[in-house]
């Protein structure tokens, strides 16, 4: 059976092959980590008072304003961990370090 035919074939109601595993897994996720809730938000800034205004082409502008400025705020579940991921903290463990000992003085095979 060549790949075409294999691939176009349904699968099994009960299949628990790696791509009907990972499209259950799919619709079981729960709300993302990056989607903010309702007690995260945004950086913003929001005009408070006009100070100064100028007739530019028969249209008013602003030229001049005061502005407050709210922080952002991430939530305790949102906000990312200080240490690494865990598989990152060890690359490679090949046991205990072996120390460089340079050779001074130049030596003959025997043998």
């Amino acid at each position: 059976m060549t790949l075409s035919l294999y691939s176009i074939q349904p699968h099994a109601q009960d299949c628990d092959c790696s791509v009907c595993w990972s499209q259950q897994q799919m619709a079981t996720l729960t709300v993302s980590q990056s989607e903010p809730c309702d007690q995260c938000r945004r950086a913003s800034a929001q005009r408070t008072q006009i100070t100064a205004m100028r007739c530019v082409g028969g249209v008013w502008i602003v030229t001049q304003a005061e502005w407050q400025i709210l922080p952002a705020f991430t939530c305790e579940k949102h906000r990312p961990s200080d240490r690494p991921p865990k598989y990152w903290s060890v690359v490679e463990n090949i046991g205990k370090p072996v120390p460089f000992v340079p050779l001074h003085e130049p030596f003959q095979l025997v043998g």
